[in-house]
């Protein structure tokens, strides 16, 4: 299975345990693409674009009239467990779409990720328990995810983001769906995007810095630490306030401290927070 990434340059790939790779703008590295293509990539400077880290987005603007837009992973290889982590902006929606699903060979939704303007709800194959999860309209949110097929398996996982300028990354919600008999499922392709449904769209949804794995959870990217120096610093409110005087010189880690969708001097104010509660990225 690989491990895919967004980077912060729309959609770019990397091999599992091995180095990250990054483009420009781009969603070729992806198995394939259904109505998108690299113009729904871009950058902040570019107007209704924007990102959670490093410098591009995916944007999806609709469901395509219920035809869909996503880009699908078919990397996976029959994997028993799956881990996966993204960043979702949740625009401002009215109406079910599907945003993320996890499939077998017979594009049956071992995983589902839908949203429909006021939740996120998660369901997985072989259980009636379905977990909704109230979010807020044009936020960041990291969704994370712990998949396992086994006698006993299970779906875990959280929702976090829309923090303000709390020093504390606030957690939305909980995924806990357990003790499943899913031991012959399997997955071997991703979806991420608008894929079902036909939803009105007020403001657009963005993606970025999507994660999967086998085994080890991705995790959240460091919140605040706007210079991807791997700490939080009075250095991260420089890179913000180089970003807001320069606009095209970008702040290459997670500037948007706030989950606001935008990087503006209350993400320096969320940074100063995060610096007096002696937040880590670790």
């Amino acid at each position: 299975m690989n491990h895919k990434s967004l980077l912060g340059t729309a959609v770019a790939a990397a091999l599992l345990l091995g180095a990250q790779a990054a483009s420009a703008c781009a969603i070729s590295a992806w198995s394939s693409a259904t109505g998108l293509t690299v113009a729904d990539t871009g950058e902040p400077t570019t107007a209704g674009f924007n990102r959670y880290s490093g410098r591009c987005g995916l944007k999806v603007p609709n469901s395509n009239a219920g035809a869909g837009r996503f880009v699908t992973d078919e990397t996976p290889n029959d994997e028993a467990n799956y881990r996966v982590r993204f960043y979702y902006n949740t625009g401002d929606i009215t109406g079910a779409t599907d945003i993320f699903l996890a499939e077998n060979t017979n594009n049956d939704d071992i995983i589902r990720v839908s949203h429909d303007g006021t939740q996120l709800s998660f369901r997985m194959n072989g259980s009636a328990t379905v977990v909704n999860i109230p979010v807020t309209d044009n936020r960041y949110y990291s969704i994370e995810l712990a998949w396992a097929a086994s006698a006993t398996g299970s779906l875990t996982g959280t929702v976090t983001g829309n923090s303000g300028q709390s020093a504390t990354a606030a957690v939305a919600g909980t995924v806990n769906i357990t003790n499943v008999n899913n031991a012959a499922d399997r997955i071997t392709k991703a979806r991420l995007g608008m894929i079902t449904g036909n939803p009105t769209v007020a403001t657009p949804v963005i993606f970025d810095e999507f994660d999967s794995r086998r085994t080890q959870n991705p995790g959240r990217l460091c919140r605040g630490d706007a210079n991807n120096s791997g700490t939080v610093t009075a250095l991260d409110r420089g890179a913000i306030t180089g970003e807001l005087a320069n606009p095209p010189v970008l702040a290459l880690g997670q500037p948007d401290a706030n989950d606001s969708g935008s990087v503006t001097s209350l993400d320096r104010g969320a940074i100063t927070n995060l610096i007096g509660a002696g937040a880590s990225c670790n």
